[in-house]
């Protein structure tokens, strides 16, 4: 959705609203540069809000009005909606440009897609599309709550532009059409503003790093309403504000993109150039324009004898940040890292004080910088823009990976990563009809020969002006130079932390479970992917009742609504064909007999909202099979779910098994704490969600009491799920409830003698083998899948393991890796180590996940197995 909010705002003004008009001599703002000079009909920051920008956080809805009112003061400013968050509250971008500029947006808007995509274009199409279009520079503020300073730099950059008469301002406007994020996260930055609100005295806020308007409150401001990291969703797009913002960026195509962060309130101010790793597949002009815009940056900071430091901190090898997604495009994306002033004031380890008003000033003082460089620069960055794209193209068509094939799946997840593929931009096409590909190298095995893509198989061809972002995102394993790893190794040796700030593996299709191979060549015959529609037929009535197979995102939302109606469900362990329609093992049935007699009207509108296919089954008795009168076909208790939050779980732990109740399985958890674990009425629940947390931090939550009460509860019949780091503390001997045990080693893995060195895995893809009966795996037929790993916990396998316990494993070591950056010793160790361990405990039983199967909404493949834990652990 896209809106603009002038006319309300003209309305608004039209009903006798009041604007405080500042005279002349005072039109300004807190960061102005000496000599700028502002038109007094708009009003100034200090005129709206009440206070200078830097004096306190502004809330959104303060922020909200300001923007309002100078849209409706200037016109130079263009505000639209771009959607909501999760919370309702609003998500702009405001455009900023000369009134002539902004007169022509529609056209500014075609070149910008001319230069973006040379294909077809006419002799000199391209130059003159250059020569006629501004620099489009993308700033973005506050993806984190907490780093709020993002907002304030905004606020002030939006008046300078607004109302700004010098010569730089002009030149900027004449030249640029800036485009303004104000606030990236407006869910967790109102939880930093309202814990600072609430904290507000007479006598300030405290500046003592510990004090509560410092800290903040669990699970912290950073993350969005279900906790997520937003700088890591850009790719993945869970929230309505990462989809919002990327349909925008896809139809602007800025040239510069510009993350506004806050780092350690010690620190200094951080710009780019990163340091290393490099995303191999980051376009080659960058560090021309990282030192061009260092220069800028460290020119204008020099000025006020401002410090800082390039090159070391932060990298930019994953795709997913707010400024390494934007890089693969051509942009030259940046981030900035502000010191941070935590509540609005803090001391330093030096003995200063870190303000809002100063952190702030920086920010604004690094993105005017940037603005101004932008249009100086300007028809130098479109013409290294422009080439990059085209670049783009050349480069993948020479190989040796061309590309990359996926072939469709009756669950949907090879339709579900097409579409977010083109979400992010990518062209995605299909084969018509079954062809042969006689070189395809497969993601899964590693190995090449001739594959058949049947029908309606997915393609995505490298050589397109997306081609650097399409790699980034596909290619089975994105590389890390070898210089980069070897000196990793050493830091380890000698005893210093390892500079690996994110994931190292993410490939889609991995992560999506599809069948995909990369291609030296395309197939012929291709054509634009329509991603088929689910056509849901309408159920016809059965006196017996209604059969779906599991697997698909679809049948787990189906079974979860049904569940939640409180219709009857069974499960059918073992394959069937009934009236010609197979269903694999773990099948799920409704019988008519056993439930309320509205329970087809129940399941059509069910099927409807799910897109699920539902089969009316005539009879208990099959046609090849087992019969559904069986004893083995059993009902699936309707669970009652409650998810441990609250100190000390993770939050963004919590805020994925949230998100995945929520959004993806569609079934209704309540949130519980450790005090409640302790004190409350748990018999009221069936199944409990322990998501990561560290083994002494629970303990001393629970405490005693509250331990055994929760080990009781499961030996009473209780299902307990932990997750990530949750698993070791439930592996505990003194916990007492599965036999399987956190693996110690007492030696180093080389020959060099001492502890073991650290051996982490960095967020790698490994690959496991599945107990394939078991109903956890219902709707997983891969006899191997690959699996998230991201800590160095090992489990053990217990002397007297037992059929249906050690569900899913780590394949042998020669064979466990698929992606990432594993350390030398780290294949032997995990090899043939539970991933997913279950045991009966009394009448109850235990799940446990090694590692998160629902981390940060990207691992879809593995979805499934948190589901059936969460709707069937209980009934087996």
């Amino acid at each position: 959705m896209i809106r603009s909010i002038a006319t309300r705002a003209a309305a608004l003004l039209g009903l006798g609203a009041t604007i405080a008009l500042a005279p002349a001599a005072e039109a300004q703002h807190t960061f102005a540069d000496p000599g700028a000079t502002f038109d007094p009909a708009v009003p100034t920051p200090q005129s709206l809000l009440g206070y200078e920008l830097g004096a306190r956080f502004t809330t959104h809805r303060q922020m909200m009005r300001y923007i309002e009112r100078i849209a409706a003061t200037s016109k130079r400013v263009k505000v639209d909606t771009i959607g909501r968050s999760f919370e309702g509250r609003e998500m702009l971008l405001i455009t900023i440009s000369s009134e002539a500029n902004l007169a022509r947006i529609p056209e500014i808007k075609r070149d910008a897609q001319r230069i973006a995509d040379p294909r077809g274009a006419g002799a000199g199409e391209i130059d003159a599309a250059i020569k006629r279009l501004p620099s489009i520079v993308w700033l973005a503020h506050s993806v984190h709550g907490g780093e709020a300073s993002g907002v304030e730099a905004g606020l002030g950059l939006l008046y300078q532009l607004a109302a700004g008469t010098d010569a730089n301002t002009r030149t900027a406007l004449d030249s640029t059409v800036v485009l303004i994020d104000p606030n990236q996260n407006p869910d967790g930055r109102e939880r930093h503003t309202h814990d600072i609100e609430r904290m507000w005295s007479p006598m300030g806020l405290a500046s003592d790093a510990g004090a509560m308007n410092n800290a903040g409150s669990w699970p912290g401001p950073r993350t969005s309403h279900y906790y997520f990291d937003l700088n890591r969703d850009w790719y993945a797009q869970s929230h309505p504000e990462s989809r919002g913002r990327v349909r925008e960026f896809l139809k602007w195509m800025p040239h510069v993109a510009v993350d506004l962060h806050e780092q350690g309130s010690s620190s200094s101010f951080f710009f780019a150039p990163p340091r290393e790793p490099d995303n191999q597949n980051n376009p080659k002009h960058l560090p021309k324009w990282f030192d061009i815009f260092a220069a800028a940056h460290g020119a204008a900071f020099d000025v006020h004898g401002w410090s800082y430091f390039r090159r070391e901190g932060y990298d930019s090898f994953y795709p997913g940040y707010g400024e390494g997604w934007p890089m693969l495009t051509g942009s030259v994306g940046m981030l900035f890292e502000s010191a941070s002033s935590s509540g609005g004031s803090v001391m330093r380890n030096d003995g200063t004080l870190r303000t809002l008003k100063q952190a702030a000033w920086e920010h604004f003082t690094a993105e005017w910088a940037t603005v101004r460089t932008s249009a100086t620069r300007r028809t130098e960055l479109l013409r290294d823009y422009a080439a990059v794209r085209a670049g783009a193209i050349t480069t993948h068509a020479k190989g040796p990976m061309r590309g990359m094939v996926f072939a469709r799946d009756a669950e949907g997840r090879a339709d579900s990563l097409a579409i977010k593929l083109k979400e992010n931009g990518l062209e995605v096409q299909m084969v018509r009809g079954s062809v042969t590909l006689p070189s395809a190298t497969s993601y899964f095995q590693g190995t090449t020969g001739a594959v058949t893509l049947k029908e309606g198989g997915y393609v995505v061809d490298f050589s397109q002006p997306m081609g650097h972002l399409a790699k980034a995102l596909l290619e089975p394993d994105a590389a890390l130079d070898s210089a980069f790893t070897k000196f990793e190794l050493e830091l380890r040796r000698t005893g210093q932390r390892n500079r690996f700030y994110d994931m190292t593996a993410w490939s889609l299709p991995l992560a999506w479970r599809v069948d995909a191979w990369t291609v030296p060549a395309m197939p012929a015959g291709l054509v634009p992917a329509e991603v088929p529609s689910m056509n849901i037929m309408g159920v016809a009535r059965s006196n017996y009742g209604y059969a779906f197979a599991p697997g698909s995102e679809a049948s787990i939302r189906l079974l979860a609504s049904l569940l939640a109606d409180s219709v009857r469900v069974w499960f059918a362990p073992n394959s069937f064909t009934s009236k010609g329609q197979k269903f694999p093992n773990g099948a799920f049935v409704v019988r008519v007999t056993f439930n309320r007699p509205e329970v087809h009207d129940i399941i059509v509108r069910r099927v409807a909202e799910s897109r699920a296919t539902v089969v009316p089954i005539p009879s208990a008795g099959v046609d090849e099979g087992t019969d559904l009168g069986s004893n083995s076909v059993f009902p699936v208790q309707r669970p009652k779910v409650a998810l441990l939050g609250g100190a000390p779980v993770n939050g963004t732990s919590f805020g994925f098994s949230w998100y995945a109740m929520d959004q993806r399985i569609g079934y209704p958890s309540s949130i519980i704490d450790a005090n409640f674990v302790g004190s409350g009425d748990l018999a009221q629940f069936t199944t409990i969600v322990v998501p990561s947390v560290q083994a002494a931090a629970l303990d001393r939550a629970l405490g005693d009491g509250g331990r055994d009460r929760l080990v009781n509860w499961v030996r009473n019949g209780g299902t307990l799920i932990a997750l990530d780091a949750a698993s070791a503390w439930l592996a505990q001997e003194r916990v007492g409830l599965v036999r399987t045990r956190v693996r110690r080693d007492s030696a180093r893995a080389d020959s060099a003698g001492g502890a073991p060195l650290p051996s982490s895995l960095p967020g790698v893809l490994a690959r496991a083998s599945i107990d394939t009966l078991s109903p956890l795996m219902a709707g997983i037929t891969n006899k191997e899948i690959a699996v998230f790993a991201n800590s160095d916990r090992v489990f053990t396998l217990p002397r007297d393991l037992r059929a249906g316990e050690a569900i899913v494993r780590f394949a042998a070591a020669p064979r466990v890796r698929i992606s990432g950056f594993y350390w030398p010793e780290m294949p032997a160790r995990i090899a043939g180590s539970p991933y997913l361990w279950t045991e009966r405990a009394g009448r109850g039983r235990v799940i446990l996940f090694a590692h998160d199967p629902v981390y940060r909404d990207q691992l879809r493949g593995t979805l499934p197995l948190f589901a059936n834990a969460v709707l069937l652990g209980g009934s087996f």
